[in-house]
């Protein structure tokens, strides 16, 4: 059997590495992990707050201490990577306040943070390990 020599197992052993890394997958951080988010209020009416608007938060459950905190994430109405589009006339951005206009039914909030918290969140993609919590937002 042929052995290759020592520095282009080096070189592949790198570029595969490399490759797992740009790619998400092959999570090198073991660390602290967010394993789940938890949305409050879970159900709001907007009719029963100040010019419709609900400010919402995010808590983040985690792998190891401290076991909880307060996650930087994307908020979405509905799934954050649809290509659907939102209905007009609600709305929430990127502090968690949601506001009722126009529209009138209910919509699912949504706050999405990747698994690894030093993951940065403009990086994040549906194919990142992401973490999400979902609330009903009711619009008169």
């Amino acid at each position: 059997m042929i052995r290759p020599p020592a520095p282009i197992v080096t070189v592949l052993l790198f570029a595969i590495a490399v490759v797992l890394a740009a790619c998400g997958g092959g999570n090198m951080n073991m660390g602290r992990q967010l394993q789940a988010i938890s949305v409050t209020p879970q159900s709001a009416n907007a009719q029963n707050f100040a010019n419709k608007q609900v400010q919402f938060t995010a808590t983040g459950t985690y792998t190891m201490a401290p076991m909880s905190g307060m996650p930087q994430v994307l908020w979405s109405i509905g799934n954050p990577f649809s290509t659907m589009p939102v209905p007009a006339g609600v709305s929430i951005n990127q502090n968690g306040l949601a506001q009722c206009t126009t529209f009138s039914g209910t919509v699912t909030i949504t706050a999405t943070a990747p698994m690894d918290p030093s993951f940065p969140l403009s990086q994040m993609t549906m194919m990142t390990s992401n973490v999400s919590g979902m609330a009903q937002l009711m619009c008169p």
